[in-house]
């Protein structure tokens, strides 16, 4: 506050220590109105701060999908790879792969999964991997690595997965593949490619798989499982085969097709106009 010298003040509202009283108050009322509005932009300053950074905070939670703490959110592929059980999983052709040796870590490497099915490594050179679990390639690197390393240890993960396919064939409506799901059982890619056909041999499935460099096949009878007599136990894995064949009758219609009403000539009725008929 601004200090004044005192003055006698004159007797009656119109003197001039009355004058110099009203100055005085309307400095002062001036200087508070002044601090009053510093407080109000000061309030105003902190608290679009904090309603900055606050965005910024729900920008970071949004980008990590909704959660604090964390720095961007994570891939559909690698949400896709973590529901993977990576137990009973079987790689595939596309897939990419972290090969560490824990107390060796100059031969670490992430290598994918060649057309071939084979993996190359340095320490080992090419191991097949296509149609092995996590668990059955460490096995096999650690054998082939043993040769030319002092007691391995080698730790696989998978880093990402391909997109794989099954295929469907034979007597169903709609030949083709199917997306590879991890659980998928041969029925329920048969349901996805629109399910048997009328002649369709459901008790004699052909499946094939691969199980390392060897080629399985096997006959599933999936009609026992539609009439609810049996329950399917075959997970597939992916680029599986299925061909449904046809029943006896089914193939027995086909050759008569093929050898006997495709090598009968066509025999003249009674009023039939020969112009008409389409060779």
């Amino acid at each position: 506050m601004c200090s004044e010298r005192r003055e006698p003040v004159a007797a009656g509202p119109g003197g001039r220590g009355y004058a110099r009283a009203t100055v005085r108050h309307a400095r002062a009322a001036a200087h508070n109105v002044a601090l009053l509005a510093l407080l109000v932009l000061a309030i105003a300053c902190s608290s679009q701060r904090n309603s900055g950074s606050g965005a910024m905070m729900m920008t970071a939670e949004s980008a990590a999908g909704g959660k604090p703490g964390t720095v961007g959110g994570g891939s559909a592929l690698q949400d896709k790879d973590k529901l993977v059980d990576q137990n009973t999983y079987r790689l595939a052709p596309g897939d990419l792969i972290d090969v560490k040796f824990p107390y060796h870590p100059e031969e670490n490497e992430r290598v994918p999964v060649r057309p071939d099915g084979r993996i190359g490594l340095q320490v080992v050179g090419d191991v097949m991997a296509a149609g092995l679990t996590v668990k059955e390639l460490e096995q096999e690197v650690t054998e082939k690595s043993a040769k030319t390393l002092r007691d391995p240890v080698v730790s696989i993960v998978i880093a990402q997965l391909a997109e794989h396919k099954v295929y469907v064939g034979g007597q169903v409506a709609k030949p083709g593949f199917v997306v590879y799901r991890e659980g998928m059982t041969p029925l329920q890619a048969i349901v996805e490619r629109g399910g048997f056909v009328d002649d369709a041999n459901t008790d004699e499935v052909l499946y094939i798989s691969r199980v390392g460099s060897a080629v399985q096949s096997q006959r599933l009878d999936l009609e026992a499982v539609m009439d609810g007599d049996s329950t399917e136990q075959i997970v597939m894995s992916p680029d599986d085969i299925i061909i449904v064949p046809r029943t006896f009758i089914g193939e027995a219609d086909v050759w008569v097709d093929q050898w006997i009403r495709g090598l009968l000539p066509t025999v003249p009725r009674p009023g039939l106009d020969l112009n008409t008929l389409a060779f």
